[in-house]
């Protein structure tokens, strides 16, 4: 289940998420299958994908900093499995994740 999340917050993960998928330099098909769940459980529309792409790395953390503890959990999920749904963690990948949390 998708906790609440704010548009902000939304717009902020899959920014991170857009950046994970991109870090190797492989978009594989499996990452895109996945940011694209991700758009539609988050209901991002194609509206929103210019705000997205303007997201800078230091607003996208501080979204990411205020969130709940719970919320913060699930979102490190939402990272990892996207760092794993290619069937490779490139190093890249984890340097993202772990500077965020």
């Amino acid at each position: 289940m998708t906790p609440q999340l704010t548009t902000n917050e939304k717009h902020a993960i899959i920014a991170i998420l857009s950046k994970i998928m991109k870090a190797d330099g492989i978009i594989h098909p499996k990452e895109e299958e996945y940011l694209d769940g991700i758009y539609k459980a988050f209901g991002v529309t194609i509206n929103d994908l210019e705000d997205i792409a303007n997201i800078d790395d230091i607003h996208a953390k501080r979204c990411i900093e205020g969130m709940s503890r719970e919320n913060k959990e699930y979102v490190r999920t939402l990272f990892v499995d996207m760092a794993e749904c290619d069937g490779y963690v490139h190093p890249k990948e984890m340097k993202i994740i772990s500077s965020i949390f």
